[in-house]
């Protein structure tokens, strides 16, 4: 049964942190491994953990003057195992991979739960069980996902408290912990800030739909993050922390996908990853690559065409690591995706509809970052710089309005979006220390241009909107851990923040917003074991006001929202691992919501809702019997718009929050075991989205959700090999997952977005 053993982590406390870095004299006896790296613990300052049992093997004498690195590479010579750098004091020990060994591989990451994850949520390294925070960690090894779920997405529906819209791939929102303003895409920050592992990547877009591929872990920050991750972030935070280059050792993963929809078309993949030494134990190269082609399911009668909503998706990542001196590591990457969708997802009826025109999205994504991490005397400093493109254009059928507009039929509408981001964060932080503190500066600038035009069928484009927004924010930002009474803690975070938005329109300047202001944070926590920790939390968040296109006088600039939560959370586990435990209590006030509509005119632009509320609790569970596994997680919560401003419109007795379902969840039963050297996996799972509705606007309140999706597949793994084959919806169910598609006829003609069919895929991979 796996454990977590932690050696010579309260001597780690009381050292200088600096030792553990830098060559110096050590002696460790011969003995048991286990033995020698607690000595070395004690001698170096480090943490040396695993997840697992210690092999029982004797290790030869190690002495001399050498860095902690060299020191771990002699202990484990011949173990099978290696030392994994976590944290600046931090080392994980990992089985060496090796392809006549897969089906131990394999049965350590089974044995390994998430509990035992070092996350870096905090801005520095800890154990997930030692965060007071609500957060769900996903690492791709541990399955827990559905079959289908190669992008960030997919996952979400088995993360409790998370939630997104439907409107198709690279144009979708996320929503955490019930903080959902509008189903829209509009010029406003989104309510949750997408990370890639340290950089800020999104701003005033949706997500970019990313695909999973060669990530280490996942992190949900569920609840207002503005202490440490600035504005915007009033629902949570998504972190995807890829896999960094190994400095030791080539690998590399080959993966193969093809997949049938049913009442639809074929589709396939091609991944692949390799990591390639450049020089030992100080550079590396990382790379990874795919094409991918998604079928279509939904039919366009009036076209006569079949199968219209295709997409074709092709990105990677390149990834340099460098260790420039035993105490300092440099990390440069680009990540690129670019993705094309031929036609919209929504119908009219089952899984068809009728258009003049098609409605084909781009969504394509551009990030390069650089990380630089290191040590000042006995404190860790991290800069981490980002600078992203982002582009992404969808085209409407707006051949309704035509004749009011006096433009030749058939008629399009096409918007386009382009943000620039630039972000810079330096930190410094003092993990070892009695008091782990972190403190830094951080820096944002994004620029905005929107512009939307009508396309008739002849004569010139008639362009209605063309934006330049300027956006510049600047803050402070600090948290502070208080031990006391050995099992309780305290934390006191804070940020001063100054934020300045210049709007300009069809070239000429039109007005500016500032705003400045501090969030603080604050969390009392008991952690009376390892297996087990208490905490009240409470936190805030803003998003900065800003400037409306055209549009009602009413509504041509929108006020910043505050949103202020408190939540009791708790995460326990079992000492043998055969059960986890997890979940909070929550609260939540909103003021001045800040929600995209659509106008009288079918554009969209931003008003303040008014005041809003919402009190739930998140549930998760996991449940071991070996060789079986369960795991769960619920979500029941009320939101809703208490004091709905003029310009929101809302009408009636229904007040719920767009989006949000007031239950939802999810069970995965899996099955892990070796037949001779094959081991054998499978997994049965079902998903509920509780009854949402669209908008605040009576006019576009649609109804959508209540239904059940449900999953299944098998896996089977012999030596470097791995085959699996999925089903996924498997009951073939047609709910109405979405009640949006085209904001020219929705007022007109009732809107809906099926589940995707049923669809098998198969997948072959191999790694070396």
């Amino acid at each position: 049964m796996a454990r977590c053993a932690w050696w010579g982590a309260a001597l780690a406390s009381l050292s200088c942190g600096t030792a553990h870095a830098e060559p110096r004299r050590i002696d460790i006896a011969a003995g048991s491994l286990e033995a020698a790296l607690t000595e070395l613990a004690k001698q170096t300052g480090i943490s040396v953990g695993m997840a697992g049992t210690i092999p029982a093997r004797r290790t030869p004498r190690v002495s001399g003057v050498m860095s902690t690195d060299a020191a771990l590479r002699k202990l484990l010579k011949g173990s099978g195992l290696r030392a994994v750098r976590a944290g600046p004091a931090l080392w994980r020990l990992e089985t060496v991979p090796a392809q006549s060994d897969t089906t131990a591989r394999a049965a350590v990451r089974i044995a390994t739960s998430p509990v035992e994850i070092v996350v870096t949520a905090t801005k520095r390294e800890e154990m997930l069980s030692d965060v007071p925070i609500a957060i769900s960690v996903i690492q791709p090894e541990f399955g827990e996902g559905a079959a289908s779920a190669h992008d960030v997405g997919g996952i979400l529906p088995y993360t409790q408290g998370a939630f997104a819209t439907n409107l198709g791939p690279g144009r979708n929102r996320i929503f955490l912990r019930g903080v959902a303003d509008s189903p829209f895409n509009g010029s406003t920050q989104s309510t949750v800030n997408l990370y890639l592992d340290d950089a800020r990547v999104s701003y005033a877009t949706p997500d970019p739909d990313l695909r999973v591929i060669d990530i280490d872990r996942i992190e949900f920050l569920r609840g207002p993050q503005g202490t440490l991750y600035g504005s915007g972030a009033l629902g949570g935070i998504v972190r995807i922390i890829p896999k960094k280059p190994d400095l030791q050792h080539w690998s590399g993963m080959a993966g193969l996908e093809a997949s049938q929809i049913s009442h639809g078309s074929a589709g396939g993949a091609i991944e692949g990853t390799l990591n390639a030494p450049l020089l030992l134990d100080r550079m590396a190269l990382r790379l990874s690559a795919y094409t991918e082609r998604t079928g279509g399911w939904i039919d366009d009668r009036q076209r006569d065409k079949d199968d219209v909503n295709r997409t074709q998706r092709v990105g990677g990542r390149a990834m340099l690591g460098w260790q420039v001196a035993d105490d300092w590591h440099v990390d440069l990457g680009v990540t690129a995706q670019w993705l094309n969708v031929r036609d919209s997802q929504y119908a009219f009826h089952g899984l068809a509809r009728g258009t003049a025109l098609a409605e084909p999205h781009d969504n394509d994504f551009l990030v390069t970052t650089a990380t630089i991490g290191g040590q000042i005397g006995a404190l860790d400093l991290t800069s981490s710089t980002a600078y992203v493109t982002h582009e992404f254009s969808s085209r409407y059928d707006a051949t309704s309005q035509a004749a009011a507009l006096g433009l030749a039929a058939p008629l399009g509408f096409d918007e386009r979006r382009l943000l620039r981001l630039m972000t810079q964060e330096v930190r410094l932080s003092e993990t070892s220390a009695s008091r782990p503190w972190v403190a830094g500066l951080t820096l944002l600038k994004a620029e905005n241009t929107l512009t939307d035009r009508f396309l008739p069928v002849t004569g010139q484009a008639v362009t209605v909107l063309a934006q330049h927004n300027d956006s510049f924010e600047g803050a402070f930002f600090g948290e502070l851990a208080q031990p006391f009474a050995n099992e309780w803690k305290i934390t006191l975070g804070g940020r001063a923040y100054l934020s300045h938005v210049n709007n300009e329109q069809d070239g000429q300047a039109n007005r500016s917003a500032r705003e400045y202001g501090f969030t603080p944070s604050l969390a009392l926590s008991w952690h009376p074991a390892a297996q087990r920790l208490l905490w009240l939390r409470y936190a805030s968040a803003i998003r900065p006001g800003g400037i409306n296109p055209n549009g009602d006088p009413k509504s041509q600039s929108f006020r910043s929202d505050d949103l202020k939560s408190i939540e009791l959370g708790w995460r326990l586990s079992g000492t043998d691992e055969r059960f986890r435990l997890s979940g909070s209590l929550f609260g939540l006030q909103w003021k001045n919501v800040q929600s995209d509509v659509l106008g009288t005119d079918h554009l969209v632009r931003t008003i303040n809702a008014g005041r809003a509320h919402n009190i739930g609790v998140e549930l998760s569970g996991e449940f071991r019997v070996i060789p079986w596994t369960i795991e769960t997680n619920v979500t029941v919560q009320r939101g809703r718009l208490t004091h709905p401003s003029v310009a929101a419109g809302a009408s009636g007795d229904d007040t719920r929050l767009p989006i949000l379902p007031d239950c939802a969840g999810s069970v995965r039963l899996s099955y892990a075991k070796p037949i001779g050297s094959t081991l054998t996996r499978g997994f049965f799972s079902a998903r509920y989205t509780g009854s949402a509705r669209l908008s605040f606007d009576p006019l576009l309140d649609r109804k959508m959700g209540d239904f059940w999706v449900t999953d299944i597949g098998i896996e089977a793994i012999k030596g470097s090999l791995r085959a699996g084959l999925t089903l996924f919806n498997l009951l073939d169910q047609r709910e109405d997952s979405f009640a949006y598609g085209n904001p020219f006829t929705i007022d007109a003609i009732s809107q809906r977005t099926p589940v995707q069919p049923r669809t098998i895929s198969l997948r072959l991979e191999r790694n070396f």
